[in-house]
């Protein structure tokens, strides 16, 4: 992988991540200008060793907006509500699982006649005293095709009385502005989410008009509140 060549550390990204929270504490758009922030230089060190740059960067910067909004959720999770886990569906892959991951990937799987595979499930948020999945996060820096992939993930999991309470958000920094776009000039993608089976998207973007599904990424963490209060209330 890229990352073994120390081009550019989630490290990195992390203290910047932080340097930028101190100056914008009630705003997650700057998430975005992270990435876009160290790309020249990271495709620079790249090429310098040898490697595709434009393929590494997609890969490298992919891996690591998932490894930052897992790290933004364990702090925020834990903070508000300690009975709430969160796992990445990289862990439920592993050939020896402990019983906890064991239990939330029995928990998540979806059937094919005698095959069983997991959802495209970057962050899991389970319930720790029981190991039943509450919700999914799905993180992409585009969503370019994912949207739609979104949506069959989410149709899957409704087929199965185990899985169907389970919501289903997008998170992203929305690299291609597929949801700047509402009325008549509405793009694809934005349709299938307004309209379609997926619970919700946040979004790292200012520029993005909001709506009941469509909404600025730090709208997520009062939502995520609700939601695990109404949860644990009816448990």
């Amino acid at each position: 992988m890229v990352q073994n060549n120390n081009i550019m550390t989630f490290e990195d990204v992390l203290k910047i991540y932080e340097d930028e929270k101190l100056k914008n504490p009630d705003s997650f758009s700057f998430v975005k200008n992270i990435f876009a922030e160290v790309k020249e230089k990271y495709k620079e060190k790249a090429a310098k060793i040898g490697k595709d740059a434009n393929q590494s960067w997609n890969s490298w910067s992919g891996h690591n907006l998932e490894k930052l909004i897992t790290h933004i959720f364990k702090d925020y999770i834990l903070t508000i509500e300690p009975r709430i886990g969160i796992v990445g569906d990289n862990e439920l892959r592993k050939t020896k699982l402990n019983y906890e991951h064991d239990r939330i990937r029995r928990n998540v799987e979806i059937f094919y006649k005698k095959y069983s595979i997991l959802p495209d499930a970057d962050i899991i948020i389970y319930d720790r005293s029981n190991c039943n999945v509450i919700a999914i996060l799905s993180c992409k820096a585009s969503l370019r095709e994912r949207v739609a992939q979104a949506a069959y993930w989410k149709v899957k999991l409704q087929s199965s009385q185990v899985t169907e309470g389970i919501l289903y958000y997008l998170v992203s920094t929305d690299n291609d502005g597929d949801f700047v776009k509402i009325g008549e000039d509405i793009e694809r993608n934005r349709i299938i989410v307004e309209e379609g089976e997926i619970d919700g998207a946040y979004i790292f973007r200012d520029d993005v008009p909001e709506s009941d599904k469509v909404k600025h990424f730090h709208k997520l963490f009062d939502d995520l509140k609700t939601l695990f209060q109404r949860y644990l209330k009816q448990r």
